[in-house]
């Protein structure tokens, strides 16, 4: 077999694992409904850990300096 015919070959080998897994992927896919479904889920999640890390930067800022007053002569 030449060079050329071994590259054509394994080019039409690796077209058609490459078409083959993309027909898989949209075989197992989620309906379109469904992906839209968890998205909204992963947004609300990010806005509730967003919330408490506000909550946390809040109670740090007014918590102030707890120092304690120490006398000097």
């Amino acid at each position: 077999m030449s060079e050329e015919n071994a590259r054509a070959n394994a080019e039409s080998v690796f077209g058609a694992f490459r078409t083959a897994f993309h027909e898989l992927g949209k075989a197992i896919a989620p309906p379109e409904s469904v992906d839209s479904h968890f998205r909204e889920a992963r947004k609300q999640i990010l806005l509730g850990l967003r919330e408490i890390i506000d909550l946390r930067i809040q109670n740090m800022s007014q918590a102030g300096n707890k120092g304690t007053h120490v006398p000097v002569d």
